[in-house]
């Protein structure tokens, strides 16, 4: 399975919720099985053109695109001079 397939098949798995505000804004948020959430979001600027589900699936390749992203293997060139970086909380 390439990446692409893997990342649809998430997509497909996981929990969704659309919002819709204003008439012309559709917000989405797709909560994947291992708890990781994406929101992403789309505009009509005419609210008398909405689509729905235009708009849905403009946020739909919009989420796909980000988990595409995320999934994406770096390779680490010399992973011997890699900085650490350590926090505390105050």
């Amino acid at each position: 399975m390439d990446l692409k397939e893997f990342v649809i098949k998430e997509y497909n798995k996981a929990e969704k919720t659309i919002h819709v505000d204003y008439g012309n804004l559709i917000i989405m948020t797709v909560k994947l099985g291992n708890g990781y959430i994406v929101v992403e979001h789309c505009v009509c600027m005419n609210p008398k053109e909405f689509d729905l589900t235009k708009g849905i699936e403009i946020c739909k390749e919009k989420v796909l695109n980000k988990l595409l992203e995320i999934y994406h293997p770096v390779e680490i060139k010399d992973p011997e001079n890699l900085k650490k970086l350590s926090l505390k909380a105050k």
